[in-house]
């Protein structure tokens, strides 16, 4: 079975790697746990599947990244309002 696997890294870095490994759920996020644990990673989430994988690093360029831009001062709920329209709103 192939799973898309994402880790987090000891300073906070997602990262994403296709996973082969057994049909049951149970023993597949044991054994992906462990392949990350012994490269520092800390598995977050084992999908099904082949999938490309985003994150916020992505999409953020690097005068973003800095002061309180950074991903660990991102507030997920954000709600702002969009061009000084009413009711136009974007979550961040």
């Amino acid at each position: 079975m192939i799973y898309t696997a994402i880790f987090q890294g000891p300073q906070g870095k997602l990262t994403h790697s296709r996973y082969t490994g057994v049909i049951s759920r149970k023993e597949a996020w044991l054994s992906a746990a462990r392949m990350g644990a012994s490269d520092g990673l800390c598995l977050l989430a084992l999908v099904p599947g082949d999938h490309p994988a985003y994150f916020y690093e992505d999409f953020v360029t690097d005068n973003a990244r800095s002061g309180m831009h950074s991903i660990r001062h991102h507030d997920l709920f954000e709600v702002r309002l969009l061009d000084d329209e009413e009711e136009a709103y974007e979550m961040t």
